[in-house]
């Protein structure tokens, strides 16, 4: 039985020390249950047929966390806070990152369109670094302080059956994900458009051609108002008839929109810094196929949402 002997060891020494013997006892007891069944069953059991034994149970670690499971660093009941408040924190950060290297790119600093990307990329991993580190160790921390059978999720210890959201379908839910890569989208719009206007004393000039800019100037509050919809979607997270035909309404100004800039230039012929060295009929082709892309798009949400609000 050396054999047993050191497997029992081997998952005692993956145990806090107060609870080796009690769990050693436990498991040998358990091994020698099953080595004496075999022998009734084969007449005898040879080393091969105990260590194939101790191989099905399992390598010592597992045996032995199966027994204590190792304490997870956030606590199962404070998993949901921990992802919701993660997810919100990241989308905002999103955001405002989206918004800064916008306004630096705006400013006058000179970046291509993949420089760009990339300094939105890096200045939200920058923070997101700090606030995913941050919000985990408040969350470990908070984990550790609280008891076990004590320990309950902010917001559920006073709720109401008689307050819980409608039943619906799967699709009436919001991703936070959505919401925050449309409320970025949004605006960094605004900021696209309105950015020269603001730092004419700095000598910032529109990218934009004088039709298209009229158009998006125009357009400007259906952005805006798609950033309040994004807003209320933050606030309820399931999709409402009033929400849904609200969507079909922004939805329908930036198809009509998409169809009124395809019909001219929309971009200034310049050889800007954020051309890259593009010709400006390359540059011009990706900007039409990037709105009839978005005309796609937004097309295929409305016949989506009419559909919903029939089924509904």
């Amino acid at each position: 039985m050396d054999m047993v002997e050191r497997y029992i060891a081997a998952v005692q020494r993956e145990l806090p020390e107060k609870k080796r013997d009690d769990i050693g006892r436990e498991l040998q007891a358990n091994i020698l249950d099953q080595i004496e069944a075999l022998e009734a069953q084969l007449g005898s059991v040879s080393d091969a047929e105990v260590a194939e034994l101790l191989k099905t149970m399992g390598h010592p670690r597992t045996v032995a966390f199966q027994f204590c499971p190792p304490t997870p660093l956030v606590t199962a009941q404070l998993m949901p806070l921990y992802l919701h408040t993660l997810y919100m924190v990241l989308g905002v950060l999103f955001v405002i990152s989206t918004i800064e290297v916008t306004g630096r790119w705006l400013g006058g600093t000179e970046m291509g369109l993949l420089l760009f990307m990339k300094g939105i990329a890096s200045d939200f991993l920058a923070s997101a670094y700090f606030a995913f580190t941050a919000i985990t160790i408040g969350f470990a921390v908070m984990s550790r302080s609280r008891k076990k059978e004590t320990t309950e999720v902010a917001g559920t210890c006073k709720w109401s059956p008689e307050k819980l959201p409608p039943a619906g379908k799967s699709w009436q839910y919001i991703s936070l994900q959505d919401i925050f890569t449309e409320l970025a989208t949004l605006l960094f719009l605004v900021m696209l458009i309105w950015y020269p206007l603001w730092r004419a004393d700095s000598g910032a000039q529109s990218l934009f051609t004088d039709d298209a800019l009229t158009v998006l100037s125009w357009f400007t509050p259906v952005i805006v108002i798609g950033i309040v919809h994004s807003l209320w979607q933050l606030r309820t997270r399931l999709w409402s008839r009033p929400m849904l035909m609200l969507n079909i309404s922004v939805n329908s100004a930036f198809l009509m929109a998409s169809i009124v800039l395809l019909t001219g230039p929309v971009l200034k012929n310049s050889e800007a810094a954020w051309l890259d060295g593009l010709g400006a009929a390359i540059v011009d082709r990706s900007i039409q196929a990037l709105l009839v892309g978005v005309a796609l798009i937004v097309t295929y949400e409305i016949v989506r949402d009419i559909r919903r609000l029939l089924r509904n």
